[in-house]
């Protein structure tokens, strides 16, 4: 399900006009975007944040964008969608955060 949110979210912005050219790729168990833009890095890094909260708002995703290095029009960030860290099952230790004591109409 994720992969589908990193596609969708690279083809926003070529259609937005956002990024030239992009790619992914994973280093020491991390991915990274490297993307072409004539966009200054703290611009890219705003339109990028707002891509990924636009694509992710009726979710519990949460979108993390962390600017790596820039050289001329070429950018790396440290791109991902976060899942939230909260219980999503009962462990059996009566925790105070149980997922059993949580109300039903809280999403």
């Amino acid at each position: 399900m994720l992969a589908t949110f990193y596609q969708q979210f690279e083809e926003k912005l070529h259609q937005d006009g956002i990024v030239t050219k992009s790619g992914w790729q994973t280093h020491a168990g991390q991915r990274f975007f490297y993307v072409s833009s004539t966009l200054p890095a703290p611009s890219l890094t705003k339109r990028l944040m707002e891509t990924g909260e636009c694509l992710t708002s009726d979710t519990k995703l949460k979108p993390e964008c962390i600017y790596v290095r820039s050289q001329e029009t070429s950018h790396v960030y440290r791109f991902r969608f976060l899942v939230p860290n909260e219980k999503q099952f009962c462990c059996g230790n009566l925790c105070e955060d149980c997922f059993l004591l949580r109300e039903k109409n809280t999403p």
